[in-house]
């Protein structure tokens, strides 16, 4: 029973680690599209994407624990919730920038959303 429980708690840290270093990758990745054309700067509104990697992380998470548990289709929610709490700020962002931040904003959910999807059938695939 210790010996699951530590298992446990070792695989969630682990999980924690790895997501977290995924969710620096997002950040360079996202931080190289669109670099002439706009550069976010840190603690201006202007940038859409502020508190993302912390919003990253859980939606990850989520994601992989919604995969593992058979509900995929929760997944969808996932993308509505982030698309219409996004939205307002993606429409008021400048009319030269917009594209690029709704690029962003695409292209970052897909990698986010495609790691844990990934990790989470590699786990059902080697835990049975």
């Amino acid at each position: 029973m210790q010996q699951d429980i530590i298992r446990i708690v070792l695989i969630v840290i682990l999980w924690l680690i790895i997501n977290y270093l995924y969710g620096l990758l997002i950040s360079l990745i996202l931080s190289k599209i669109g670099y002439k054309k706009w550069q976010p700067v840190v603690g201006n509104r202007t940038d859409p994407f502020i508190h993302g990697q912390l919003i990253g992380n859980i939606e990850r998470s989520l994601a992989m624990l919604l995969v593992i548990l058979g509900n995929v289709g929760a997944l969808s929610m996932i993308v509505a919730i982030k698309g219409f709490a996004r939205w307002g700020e993606l429409s008021q962002v400048n009319s030269d920038v917009q594209s690029v931040a709704i690029d962003k904003f695409i292209i970052g959910n897909l990698l986010s959303l495609g790691f844990p999807v990934l990790v989470a059938v590699v786990w059902q695939v080697f835990a049975t």
